[in-house]
């Protein structure tokens, strides 16, 4: 058997990682209305989406991923594969140059349905191969102390909460950029743009006393100006994360 062990000083390593990616859902296959409809998208966020990597989804359509690729490159981002690919899809992904991969809910699915091993296989043997897929243990980052932040956020500016949650005691101008691993708390107007969630907590949520933002996202999932409605903006809210949809709740 190969010694997959590693090496002091070996320079190069692979890691696993998790790690929050934007889902590009496509339901055209006409290319031209594909471009138009993901420049309008950018126009309403433009910066956000700079140099974002994004798996396609593809539920109801095949489109020309070559074409699709190069779309979505000319438009500032990188894409990285196709999310849960029917037969046919994952073999034009491959053919596109593009990864393939199953979300953590169709990949329990397709293991629900796979035949059990046989049981009468030696009880040596069967150990051994729980052990082989047994996973490695991690241990969980530290939680960080929340960060506050009492003065105004102006435009240009990013504040960053790694690891933990973030308070603004006044508040976030239009142009500027607000991020949290945990919760966001803006005691004052939000006008810029604030993301909770940012490493993949669907748990996350956005409280603000003041609600006229340029675009609110939680773990990848994301609502731009134009998106929000009327009954909600310039009110004290809570925004969070239901069924990968953004739910804003007014606060009394």
């Amino acid at each position: 058997m190969a010694d997959t062990t590693t090496a002091a000083g070996t320079g190069v390593v692979f890691k696993g990682r998790m790690m929050t990616l934007t889902v590009l859902e496509v339901r055209e296959t006409d290319s031209t209305r594909i471009e138009d409809q993901i420049d309008a998208q950018i126009a309403r966020a433009p910066g956000f989406f700079e140099r974002m990597p994004v798996l396609l989804s593809l539920p109801n359509s095949v489109p020309d991923l070559v074409a699709l690729s190069g779309i979505i490159r000319k438009a500032g981002m990188v894409p990285v594969g196709v999310l849960d690919p029917s037969p046919e899809v994952r073999e034009a992904a491959e053919a596109a140059d593009l990864a393939t991969m199953d979300s953590p809910a169709r990949g329990a699915a397709k293991a629900a349905t796979e035949p059990a091993a046989a049981s009468d296989a030696p009880a040596e043997q069967q150990a051994s191969s729980q052990d082989a897929h047994e996973p490695v243990s991690r241990d969980e980052p530290p939680r960080t102390p929340t960060r506050l932040v009492t003065k105004p956020v102006r435009s240009g500016q990013q504040i960053y909460a790694r690891g933990g949650d973030l308070v603004i005691a006044t508040s976030v101008s239009e142009g500027a950029e607000v991020l949290a691993d945990g919760h966001i708390h803006i005691y004052g107007a939000l006008r810029g743009r604030a993301l909770a969630g940012a490493t993949g907590d669907t748990e996350a949520r956005i409280y603000c006393r003041r609600f006229e933002p340029d675009l609110v996202a939680i773990a990848g999932c994301y609502k731009v100006a134009d998106a929000i409605e009327e009954g909600v903006r310039s009110r004290a809210v809570s925004v969070r994360l239901d069924n990968d949809n953004l739910s804003i709740e007014l606060q009394e």
